[in-house]
C-alpha cells in the first residue's frame, strides 16, 4: 500500500530506541498532518473556494484518494465500496449514500484507462506513485518508471481541471470538487521518496537503471518502490510511511507551521510544479537508500529482497531528519499551489 505518511519524531528518541518505527499509525494521519499545515496556510480566497468546494478543510480531504482504493469491481453489480477495516476511521466521512456514489463513479472512470503497468493494478492506483532509479537525478518522462499516469501526470491533470480546462487522459477527472480531492492527497504522495525515487537490483543486489520509458520494466529487477524490500516484518516502505501517533493533525507543533510559512513557492508556471516537487524528491530517495544493501529472499518469495542497514542507529536518524522536513514541504506546497490558482 503505498500511503504517505511522514515521521516526526526527535532524532534522539529513535536512536534510543534502536529499531525502526514500524506499524506506529496508518496512512491517514501523515496526510492529515499535510493538509492540516496547509489548512493554515491559505490565504482567504483559496479558503473559502476549499470550503465551496469539498464541504471540510483540507485536513479531512486529504485521505479521499486512499479511501477509493477499496473499491472494487464486484461480479454483476458493478464497482462498489468494501471499506477495509483498518482504514475505515480515516474514511468514515466519505462513507455516505453521496459519498459512495463519488468514489465508485470515479473508480469505474479510472479502473482501466492506462496500460497495465509492472504492479498489475488498477489504473488509478498508479496515479500515486512513480519509480525512477536513484542514479537519475530529476524527474524525467523519458525515464523508466515514469507514465502518463503515474503521480506527476496525475497532479498536473488536477491542476488543469481547477484552471477550467479539460483533464489529459487517461487521467479522467469529472470535476473541480474531484480534482481537489486527488491533488490534497497526492501533494503529500509526492513528497514521500519511496514514492518516487526506487532500486532497480540484479541478483547480486547491485543497483541496475531499467532503461528509458516506454518498454515493461524487468519484474526480477523490480523493488516496487521498496514494497518488496524486508526488514524483519516490515518493508522499506512502509518504515518511511510510518508516523507516531504524538503527531496529532488537530494540534501542530508552532514550529512545523513556523517552518512551512518560511518555505519559498515554487519557481516557474504552477504547470510545471508536480515535475519540479517529484525531481526534488529524488534527490531525498537518493538519501532514503543511501547506507543499504540488499540480497535476495530466494524461492520462499521470489521477487523480494532483504535489506542490511549498516548503521541502523543512523539510518534512523537521518529518516526521521528528512520525513519531518518532507512532511512540513507537502503541507506548505499545497497551500502554494492552492494560493496560486486562487489568489
Amino acid at each position: 500500500m503505498r500511503k504517505l505518511v511522514l515521521l516526526a519524531v526527535s532524532v534522539l528518541a529513535l536512536v534510543a530506541l534502536g529499531r525502526p518505527a514500524t506499524a506506529l499509525a496508518y496512512g491517514a494521519q501523515g496526510h492529515e498532518v499535510v493538509g492540516a499545515i496547509a489548512d493554515n496556510l491559505l490565504r482567504p480566497a483559496a479558503r473559502a473556494r476549499v470550503r465551496a468546494l469539498l464541504g471540510m478543510p483540507l485536513r479531512a480531504a486529504s485521505t479521499w484518494a486512499d479511501c477509493v482504493k477499496d473499491v472494487m469491481p464486484v461480479a454483476g453489480q458493478g464497482m462498489r465500496y468494501n471499506p477495509d477495516p483498518r482504514f475505515r476511521a480515516a474514511c468514515r466521512r466519505f462513507d455516505t449514500p453521496a459519498g459512495r456514489a463519488r468514489m465508485q463513479a470515479y473508480v469505474a472512470r479510472n479502473w482501466d484507462r492506462c496500460a497495465a503497468d509492472s504492479h498489475d493494478q488498477a489504473c488509478h492506483k498508479t496515479y500515486h506513485y512513480t519509480d525512477v532509479a536513484i542514479q537519475h537525478d530529476r524527474y524525467d518522462r523519458a525515464h523508466a518508471g515514469t507514465s502518463d499516469h503515474d503521480i506527476v501526470a496525475a497532479m498536473a491533470a488536477a491542476i488543469d481541471v481547477l484552471q477550467g480546462r479539460p483533464a489529459p487522459g487517461p487521467v479522467a477527472i469529472q470535476n473541480p470538487t474531484e480534482a481537489l480531492l486527488l491533488l490534497a492527497h497526492l501533494v503529500g504522495d509526492v513528497h514521500q521518496p519511496l514514492h518516487v525515487g526506487s532500486v532497480y537490483l540484479d541478483d547480486e543486489g547491485r543497483l541496475v537503471d531499467p532503461g528509458p520509458s516506454g518498454g515493461p520494466i524487468d519484474r526480477h529487477i523490480d523493488t516496487r518502490g521498496g514494497n518488496a524490500i524486508e526488514d524483519g516484518n516490515t518493508n522499506l516502505h512502509a518504515q518511511w510511511d510510518a508516523i507516531p501517533r504524538s503527531i496529532d493533525p488537530a494540534v501542530l507543533p508552532a514550529a512545523m507551521l513556523k517552518a512551512a510559512r518560511a518555505i519559498p513557492p515554487t519557481p516557474g508556471p504552477v504547470a510545471q510544479w508536480p515535475a519540479r516537487w517529484a525531481s526534488s524528491t529524488m534527490l531525498v530517495a537518493r538519501e532514503a537508500f543511501a547506507g543499504l544493501s540488499f540480497t535476495r529472499v530466494g524461492a520462499a518469495r521470489p521477487g523480494n529482497w532483504v535489506v542490511t542497514l549498516h548503521d541502523r542507529p543512523a539510518y534512523e536518524a537521518t529518516r526521521a531528519t528528512l520525513q519531518q522536513r518532507q512532511l512540513t514541504l507537502a503541507g506548505a506546497r499545497l497551500a502554494q499551489v492552492l494560493n496560486a490558482l486562487w489568489p
